[in-house]
Parts: C-alpha cells; sequence; structure tokens
C-alpha cells in the first residue's frame, strides 16, 4: 500500500503546480516546431532565394548569441525568427518529385515496347468491366504492378529501337477471365524481369481548383506513367537477380491478406456472429496487414459518414496499440526497461515494415519511439515538448509532408490531448481517479485538498456499510473500481471531445464534412480497437504461420468487429449526423488556430479559464462551420465548364448568386455503366463546387440520361440537396429512376422542360430549345433526347446544347433568340454535332468543349475544330485548357482560363 502513498501526493502536486511545469516556457522544443511551421508555410506561399535565406540565418544567429548575452529578455524574438528562417529555407531545399523526362516525353499514347524489372506487384482481384454499348457486365481478373523502366522503344524516321530509359511506369494488367486454378499463369511478382507491349500515358488528371491530383499522387510515388493492357501483351524474360527489402515485404503482405481472406471459408460452420464474412476478412486485412485492396466503396462509406474510417486502416493508433503490447509483454515476463524499451521499438519498426510503411505509421512509429526513449531519459515528460520534438524531427526530413492531411490530423490529435485534455483532466477528474486508490489508508488525507479527502471519506461510508456482511472484502474493491471505471469512462468523453472539437477543421478542410455521430462512435470504437488489435494480431499471426490455427482468434475478432461494423452501420445510414460544407477560408483557418492556442492556454487554469478552454473549443469548431460567401463576380454571369474528363458538368452562377449545375460527369459515354471504384461526382464535381464556397445548389439540370453525363448526379444530389431537378424528355430505365427516386427521397422538387419554356433565374433568364414536344424517346437514352438551354443576362448569353446531333440541331434552326455569344459544343466535339448550319445560325464568339484528353473517340473532331476556327470562335477546350471560366456581364464575354484561381497548369 505504501506505493500508492506517492501517487496521492503526486496528484495533489500536480493539481497545485500543473501550471507552471506545463507553462509556455517550459516546452521550447514545442514553440520551436510551430515557428518552423511557419517558416514552411512563409516558403510555401512566397518564394525566397534559398541563399539569401541562408545569409538572413547566419545573421540572426549572431544576433541570437549576443541577444543571450546582453538582452535576455528579448532573446526570444530573435530566436522565433531563426526557427522561422530555419523552416523556410529547409521548405525550398527541399527536391520536388518531378517525372522522368525521356519517360514523360515518351507517354503519348503510341503502342510502345517497354522492358524492366517489378518493383511492386498487388494481388489479383476481380472487377467489373463493361462494354459501353453492351447492357452486360464482366466480372475480369486484373492486376496491378509498377514497372521500373529500364529500356523503352524509341521510333523515329531512321530506326526502331530499344533505348535506355529510367522511371517507374503503373501497369493495369488484364488477365484471362474463366480459367481453372490449375491452368492460370503464375501472377507477376516482384523481381520478374518484363517485356510488355503498352500504351503509355500520363496519369489521368482532373484540372480543377480543389480536386485531388492523381498525378502528384503517383510521383510521390516515383510513378510517371500509367497504361492498361491484356495478360498476351506481357512477357516475362526473367528473374532479377537480387530481389529488395521492399518487394520481400510487398509478397508477405500480399501473401498474409491471402491467408485473411480465406478464413471466412474456414469458418463457414461456426454460428453466425463467431464467424468472419468476406467483408470482415477485408477490414481485418486493411486494419492488421494494411492491405487496403479489397475495401469497396460501399463498405467504406458508412465508416466515412461516422469519422471512423481510422479503424479500417493501419494508423498511429493502432501501432501504438501494437507497441503497447509488446511493451506490456517484455514487462511482465520481467525484461529491464531498457531492453524492454529496445525490443519495443524494434517490434514496432518491423511491424510498420510489414504494413508498408505508409507516411503516417512511419510518423506515429517516431512518436512512439521518442516517448519510449525521453522514459529512459526522463522521470518527469513533457508530452508537448515530446510531440515539438518529433515534429521538428519530422518536418526537418520532408518540409513538404506540413501539407499532408494525415500529419496534420496527426499532430492536431496529439497536440489536443496533450495540451488540452490532458491539463484540464489534471485539475479536475484525474485527481479524483487517483485517490479512489488504497481507501483504507487514511494517513495521507490530511495532506490532500479538502475536496479529495470528503470524496475519499464518502466512499469509506459506503464501503464500510457492507461490513459484518459476506460482502465486506468485495466491497472495499468493488465500490472504487466501479467508481474509478466511471471516472476513466468521463476522461474518455472529455478526451473525444476535445480531439473531435479540434478536427473539425481537418475534417472541413480535406473531407467537407461535419460528422455529428463521430462522437459517440468513436467512444465505443477507441476502446474497441484496444480489445480487437490483440486479437487480430494473434490471428494474423497464427495465418502466416498455422493456418488451421488462425480460427481460434479469429473468433475472438468476430465478436468485436461485427459490434463495431453494426454501430457504424446504424449511425451511418442516418442522414441527420452527415452534414458536407465547404473547406473555410483562410480567415476562418486562422481564427481557428488562435482559438485552439488560447483554449490551450486557458486549460491550464482555475475553474474559469477552464471553463473558457470548453468556449474557445467549441467557438472554434463554429467559425469552422460557418457559412463563407460564394466565390463568383457580383456584374457578370459565371459558366464554368467543369473538367471532367470525357464527359460534360457546366456550373453558372447568377450575379445574385443564384446557382444551376448542368450534368454531373461519369464514366463510359452510353446508357450503361458498371460500378466504379472513383466517383465522378463525389471527387471531382463536389470539390469544384466546395472550392467555389457553395453548400447549396439551386437548381441541377439533366440533359439526358447517358452515364458521362449522369453518372455523377447522384453525390452531387446527396452532397448539395438542390431545391429542384430539372430533366427532358428521357426514357425510363434502371440508373435514370434511380436517380429520380434519390432525388425524391432528399425531397428535391422534379421539373420537366420541354421546348418553348421559359423562365427567370435569378437576374438570367432561361428559354428551353429542346426537346421538342413532339419529341417520343426511344427505349433507350440518346444525344437527340438533349435538354438545350439557352442562359441570357442582358445582351449575351450561352446555349448549353448537351449532346443534341444533327437532327435536333436541324429542327432548332427556325427558333427565334437561339444566337449566342458563348456556345457549348455539342457532344464533346463530336461530328455528329455543330453542323456548319447550326454553327452560323448561333453565331458564337466563344466556345467550349468538353472532352476527356486520349479519349477513346476521338474527341474533338478535326473537322469541328476546322470550322469554329473557321467562323473566328474562340474556343477552349477542357482536355487541354482543364477547367475554363467565362464571364458574361450583359454587354461582352470573358474568358478566364483558370477560373480566378492564379495557378498554372
Amino acid at each position: 500500500m505504501q506505493t500508492e502513498t506517492p501517487n496521492l501526493g503526486q496528484a495533489h502536486d500536480r493539481a497545485d503546480s500543473g501550471t507552471q511545469r506545463a507553462g509556455p516556457g517550459l516546452v521550447p522544443l514545442f514553440h520551436a516546431a510551430w515557428l518552423f511551421a511557419a517558416g514552411i508555410t512563409l516558403a510555401h506561399w512566397l518564394w525566397l532565394r534559398p541563399s539569401l535565406v541562408l545569409i538572413a540565418i547566419v545573421l540572426v544567429a549572431v544576433l541570437c548569441v549576443l541577444a543571450a548575452f546582453r538582452a535576455q529578455r528579448i532573446a526570444f524574438l530573435p530566436l522565433a525568427a531563426l526557427w522561422v528562417l530555419l523552416g523556410a529555407w529547409c521548405a525550398q531545399m527541399e527536391p520536388h518529385p518531378a517525372p522522368a523526362p525521356a519517360l514523360a516525353a515518351l507517354s503519348d499514347g503510341l503502342l510502345r515496347t517497354v522492358e524492366g524489372t517489378v518493383v511492386d506487384a498487388g494481388p489479383i482481384r476481380s472487377e467489373l468491366e463493361q462494354d459501353l454499348d453492351a447492357p452486360a457486365t464482366l466480372e475480369r481478373p486484373s492486376q496491378r504492378i509498377d514497372l521500373r523502366v529500364s529500356t523503352l522503344e524509341v521510333v523515329s524516321d531512321d530506326a526502331d529501337a530499344q533505348a535506355p530509359a529510367s522511371g517507374s511506369v503503373r501497369l493495369t494488367i488484364r488477365w484471362p477471365a474463366n480459367q481453372s486454378a490449375q491452368r492460370a499463369p503464375r501472377p507477376f511478382q516482384c523481381g520478374d524481369r518484363l517485356r510488355a507491349v503498352v500504351r503509355l500515358l500520363p496519369p489521368e488528371t482532373y484540372h480543377d481548383p480543389g480536386v485531388w491530383s492523381r498525378e502528384d499522387y503517383l510521383l510521390d510515388q516515383g510513378i510517371t506513367s500509367a497504361a492498361t493492357l491484356n495478360f498476351d501483351q506481357v512477357e516475362r524474360v526473367g528473374r532479377s537477380p537480387e530481389s529488395s527489402l521492399a518487394c520481400r515485404l510487398s509478397t508477405l503482405q500480399h501473401a498474409s491478406t491471402a491467408r485473411i481472406l480465406a478464413l471466412p471459408a474456414a469458418m463457414r460452420d461456426l454460428p453466425a456472429p463467431l464467424r468472419l464474412s468476406p467483408q470482415d476478412a477485408a477490414m481485418l486485412a486493411a486494419m492488421v496487414a494494411g492491405d487496403r485492396t479489397y475495401l469497396t466503396p460501399s463498405l467504406r462509406v458508412g465508416f466515412e459518414r461516422t469519422g471512423s474510417f481510422h479503424m479500417l486502416v493501419v494508423s498511429g493508433f493502432h501501432l501504438a496499440i501494437v507497441a503497447g503490447c509488446i511493451f506490456w509483454i517484455t514487462r511482465r515476463l520481467r525484461i529491464p526497461q531498457f531492453p524492454a524499451t529496445l525490443i519495443t521499438i524494434a517490434a514496432s519498426f518491423a511491424y510498420a515494415l510489414f504494413t508498408g510503411f505508409a507516411t503516417p505509421v512511419q510518423r506515429s512509429l517516431w512518436m512512439v519511439t521518442l516517448y519510449l526513449l525521453a522514459r529512459l531519459v526522463y522521470r518527469e515528460r513533457s508530452p508537448l515538448n515530446t510531440i515539438g520534438f518529433a515534429a521538428l524531427c519530422l518536418l526537418a526530413v520532408s518540409p513538404r509532408s506540413l501539407f499532408d492531411s494525415s500529419l496534420q490530423m496527426t499532430l492536431l490529435a496529439v497536440i489536443a490531448i496533450a495540451g488540452i485534455a490532458a491539463p484540464l483532466l489534471e485539475n479536475t477528474i484525474h485527481p479524483y481517479v487517483i485517490a479512489t486508490c488504497d481507501l483504507r489508508l487514511t494517513a495521507i488525507d490530511p495532506k490532500l485538498p479538502p475536496k479529495l479527502s470528503h470524496f475519499r471519506e464518502t466512499l469509506r461510508v459506503f464501503s464500510a456499510a457492507f461490513e459484518g456482511t459476506r460482502f465486506e472484502r468485495a466491497a472495499w474493491r468493488v465500490i472504487p473500481f466501479s467508481v474509478r471505471l466511471f471516472l476513466r469512462v468521463v476522461e474518455l468523453v472529455v478526451v473525444s471531445c476535445v480531439v473531435e472539437l479540434a478536427m473539425t477543421l481537418p475534417m472541413a478542410l480535406y473531407f467537407h464534412r461535419v460528422t455529428l455521430f463521430a462522437l459517440p462512435v468513436n467512444l465505443f470504437i477507441l476502446p474497441l480497437l484496444v480489445l480487437l488489435m490483440p486479437a487480430a494480431l494473434l490471428t494474423l499471426i497464427a495465418a502466416v504461420v498455422w493456418p488451421a490455427a488462425a480460427v481460434v482468434p479469429a473468433i475472438f475478432v468476430a465478436l468485436p468487429l461485427h459490434f463495431g461494423t453494426w454501430l457504424v452501420h446504424l449511425f451511418g445510414s442516418l442522414a441527420l449526423g452527415d452534414f458536407r460544407i465547404p473547406a473555410p477560408l483562410l480567415i476562418q483557418s486562422a481564427a481557428f488556430c488562435a482559438l485552439l492556442a488560447a483554449a490551450m492556454v486557458l486549460a491550464r487554469g482555475a475553474r474559469w479559464p477552464r471553463r473558457g478552454a470548453w468556449a474557445a473549443l467549441l467557438l472554434a469548431a463554429l467559425v469552422v462551420v460557418a457559412p463563407r460567401p460564394i466565390k463568383h463576380p457580383h456584374n457578370a454571369l459565371l459558366m464554368e465548364a467543369i473538367d471532367v474528363g470525357q464527359g460534360d458538368s457546366l456550373l453558372l452562377i447568377t450575379p445574385d448568386g443564384k446557382t444551376l449545375l448542368v450534368d454531373g460527369g461519369g464514366f463510359g459515354g452510353g446508357p450503361h455503366q458498371a460500378p466504379q471504384d472513383f466517383d465522378i461526382g463525389e471527387e471531382v464535381v463536389s470539390e469544384a463546387l466546395w472550392s467555389r464556397g457553395i453548400h447549396h445548389l439551386d437548381a441541377v439540370a439533366l440533359t439526358h440520361a447517358h452515364s458521362d453525363h449522369m453518372g455523377g448526379l447522384p453525390a452531387v444530389l446527396r452532397n448539395f440537396h438542390p431545391t429542384e431537378l430539372w430533366v427532358g424528355n428521357n426514357p425510363p430505365f434502371g440508373a435514370y429512376n434511380a436517380l429520380l427516386n434519390e432525388a425524391a427521397d432528399l425531397h428535391v422538387r422534379l421539373r420537366i422542360f420541354r421546348a418553348g419554356d421559359a423562365l427567370p433565374f435569378g437576374d438570367a433568364q432561361i428559354a428551353v430549345f429542346a426537346p421538342f414536344r413532339n419529341y417520343q424517346p426511344g427505349p433507350e437514352p440518346a444525344n437527340n433526347d438533349s435538354l438545350v438551354l439557352h442562359i441570357a443576362y442582358g445582351a449575351t448569353s450561352v446555349l448549353l446544347e448537351g449532346d443534341a446531333e444533327a437532327p435536333i440541331e436541324q429542327a432548332m434552326l427556325g427558333e427565334t433568340g437561339i444566337q449566342s455569344t458563348l456556345l457549348k459544343v455539342g457532344h464533346h466535339g463530336s461530328i455528329t454535332s455543330t453542323r456548319p448550319e447550326f454553327l452560323a445560325r448561333v453565331a458564337p464568339q466563344w466556345a467550349v468543349i468538353s472532352c476527356g484528353l486520349h479519349n477513346r473517340y476521338g474527341h474533338p473532331r478535326q473537322e469541328v475544330l476546322q470550322a469554329l476556327e473557321a467562323a473566328k470562335v474562340r474556343t477552349f477546350s477542357t482536355d487541354i485548357n482543364g477547367a475554363a471560366c467565362f464571364l458574361l456581364d450583359g454587354k461582352s464575354v470573358t474568358a478566364d482560363p483558370f477560373c480566378g484561381w492564379q495557378q498554372t497548369r
């Protein structure tokens, strides 16, 4: 019992002097870290010549030395400037990933022979493919590999030969379908040397503000180009004599995933609550092996909506649990602290490598390592100092990682816990938790604050009530334990509340979500992970070493996993808990950071400052979610052709702020579309709208029911809840009916338009030119079903032709008022539209074509481009220019190639 006496005394000391020990002056590394980050941010927005920055560093360093001897009271000023300059210099000196020049120059879509070595090979998995001209879908196996190129075919007028090349390409190889396991060829593996005939292309990128760049993502991995090819276009030419460690680890990871995915078949005879389903196995492979290959969008959506997606990935929290388990085991084995620490760090490092050594895991490994080493060096550890040192190390190695969402969320979470939650708990709940220990020890009570002494006396009274009964011994244990457990739950609630409020900014900035149910879900998910991960690790080890024995720990995985997924799906199905919002403005983000800093200072104070800390946190969250103004000109009609690849999506904003989206892009080009992992409406169109500050649309118009116009609209309806959905005359079929049902469920008003209809829309006037009232659509959607809209503002106007072809254009020639200053060229620049007589009748000054680079249809056709040039129509095309904007001020049209964003493509 004597061992508990210092703990009670320390609790009293912390309550009295925690503020002084954790004050700003005693966390120098934390301050150094945020100043270093400020320098990186400065260099990101303002280019600084590295040589000048280096000279400034030397001068300020000299000033720091002088201040340390002659003006110590203001020495922090030059020291702060020094850290800012160091951050700026590191940011300027960091090399940025760039494509391999020769490989990029030859990624032109021509058939070329490429030779190289496989440096990463994914598993073979089945994907749905579809003939765009047929309704049937085909499930076909494919494999993703990364090939380090050694030679590449170069064709000139004089020769056709293999030339040395460097760089890496990502190949998606379609395997033969419907082959038996005995006849199926061996999958490609790391170290295989291959020769393939491919059409290399740069990664497809959507050039819209705010949209995720696949090109940048692949460049960070050293990938310059990509291609899709059939298995018979690839030839194995040998094996590399040496296999890299990354190759071996990747092979082990995929082999382990295959063992985990085989568990449902081995557990099929068990009761449903005790067995893993294929979806459960996919989640288990993601959370314990780091392999997210088999996570489908339908499986991810509930976790994303409830802010609990971290459960499905090997995150920093997972690694911390692994490290905690290993350290606990080593201490239980009575291994001394120093070797136990080294064993824990080494095992954590090995596990991080096995799971792919993703960037968030690397950062968590740094922090776990520093924390464990700090335990060896210091008795009293400052969490903020540890966080600051870890952040400094991470940012010094890679300054660019400061702008990575995962690092920001990791640092923000640990800063919120260490800087706000921990001080709040140390001065409120935590002393009571310790006070529940050793109730029979009364000698310490006079040294404690009166409230703690009274609290312990109350617990003794309740425990003593059972004296003389058979429950006497149990009462002295159960009652304090129950109270302690309740207080721990309260601590968990406090920590979760603080973290959720602190996560408001990155959730709004990167995911455009306000998840009201994140708090209750994570209150269960986090403790559940603590129970789940040890069983999951045992399952993984058993699956690798003795697959038959893996069924036993898998049973203990199934129960908590089923409860967690049930909870996520329950809250994720409630639309009330998931709001989508635009990213906050810079001033909102700055206000959030200032209020968070204020909360950190106030959390160390007495009662009223602590309440002020909660108020600052709540106000910070409200500042982030406060509506922001829509970015648009107030004296002109804005028309933005969003770059959605081979499809259409057009945004119009009137001078008074009314918003209309015409089409939502999508894949395909016909009436049928197979399910896609990449949702154009969610990942491209919604991002472009959010970048303008739009959180609600006044109307959404569907020109016709082809997948390249309609595919992204379901996500748009869910994210922006438009007031109205406008349609023309479309034949009923599955996907179109589903869209109408989605609109009805969201209480979106449906309006059907025909030629001759007209309506005001804010400061603009809209006229409908097609479909005609006597038009009868066929059994399947067609281009000529298109809803053609003419939108006028003053003396300027835009004609949105959809995919209307020559017969509809011919019929519209007799309509009055069809002349337009801006034309959205019909059918992506196909020869079937924009006939010479129609172009002459519309007489546009400007035109825009929406199509994808290197599309399979050859859009835009050269004949159409020549006709536009001959008519002296200034033309933009999204495949070349990306998103293009036009301002119609009522007198003339002005093109804005960068849509008001100062950036280069």
